[in-house]
C-alpha cells in the first residue's frame, strides 16, 4: 500500500478540507477515499489507518471519518472485518471470451464458493423464455433460482431456465449447474449475452447486502449445445461494485 502519509497528503488534496463548501465533510471525505481506491492509490486487501488517526491527521472528527467509512462498505468498496480492521474489497474480473460457470470462475480464484437457493421448480415457461430456448409453450421447463456468494460475499442473483428434457428434477443441482450438465454430456458449448447496466430494485438489493438502487451489472444470457439446440436460458444480476467483465479486442 501507499506510505500512510502520502495516503494523508492524497486526502487532504483531494477533499480540499480547508475550503469553505456546502457539501458535508463526511461527503468529501468519502469522496477522497473513493478515489484514491478507482485510482488504485490504495491497494485491493490493503487496510486503511485506522479511524483515530485518519481523523487526528486529517482534522475532523472520528464520526466524520465513520460515517466516510460507512458509506464506501454500503457501496461494496470497503469491507470490515471484526478485530482485524477495514480493507480495500476486492474485485472480479471476468473476461468475456469464454463461456464458464460462476463456480469455476470464483475457485479458479481461490475463493470459497456457496449458493443460497432461492427456488427450485417446474412450471411453464413465460413467452420470453419460449422465444430464447426456442420452444412452444406446452413445454415444461426446471427453474433454478439462487444467490452466488464467494467467500461469504453474496456476488450474484441468478435466474436459471432449462427445457424439462434437459434437466427434469431441478433438486439435483446442488451447487455447480454446469458440472451437473457435464456429467450428463450436456455442457453448453457457446452462448450469447446481452449485457447492460441496471439499479437493483430493493429485493435484488437486499439479497445482494447493497443499498437499494444501487448499480448492477444485468446480463441475459442463452447457452447452446454443439447441434446448436438452446439448452440454458439464465437472467443474472452481479453485484457493480465486485464483478468487472473484460473483453480483449484486435484488430
Amino acid at each position: 500500500m501507499s506510505d500512510q502519509s502520502n495516503l494523508i497528503n492524497i486526502l487532504r488534496e483531494e477533499t480540499n478540507l480547508a475550503a469553505k463548501s456546502a457539501t458535508p465533510l463526511y461527503l468529501r471525505v468519502q469522496r477522497g477515499l473513493e478515489q484514491a481506491i478507482e485510482a488504485g492509490m490504495i491497494a485491493v486487501n490493503d487496510a486503511l489507518p485506522a479511524e483515530r488517526e485518519l481523523a487526528n491527521a486529517l482534522g475532523v472528527s472520528r464520526v466524520t471519518v465513520r460515517n466516510a467509512v460507512r458509506a464506501l462498505v454500503d457501496k461494496g468498496m470497503l469491507v470490515q472485518r471484526h478485530g482485524a480492521g477495514t480493507f480495500v474489497a476486492s474485485r472480479v474480473e471476468q473476461p468475456l471470451k469464454q463461456l464458464t460457470g460462476f463456480t469455476e470462475d470464483m475457485s479458479e480464484r481461490g475463493m470459497a464458493v456457496n449458493v443460497q437457493w432461492l427456488d427450485r421448480s417446474v412450471g411453464l415457461p413465460t413467452p420470453e423464455e419460449c422465444e430464447a430456448l426456442n420452444i412452444d409453450s406446452s413445454t415444461a421447463v426446471s427453474r433454478l433460482y439462487r444467490l452466488r456468494l464467494a467467500d461469504e460475499k453474496p456476488m450474484c442473483i441468478e435466474h436459471a431456465v432449462l427445457p424439462i428434457t434437459h434437466l427434469e428434477d431441478p433438486t439435483v443441482v446442488e451447487t455447480s449447474l454446469y458440472d451437473y450438465l457435464e456429467e450428463q454430456k450436456r455442457r453448453p458449448t457457446r452462448a450469447i449475452q446481452k449485457l447492460s447496466a441496471r439499479l437493483l430494485d430493493i429485493s435484488h438489493a437486499h439479497l445482494l447486502g447493497v443499498p437499494t438502487g444501487s448499480p448492477c451489472l444485468y446480463i441475459e444470457r442463452t447457452s447452446f449445445l454443439p447441434n446448436d439446440e438452446a439448452i440454458e436460458f439464465v437472467r443474472s444480476y452481479y453485484r457493480g461494485d465486485s464483478y468487472e467483465f473484460v473483453a480483449e479486442l484486435r484488430l
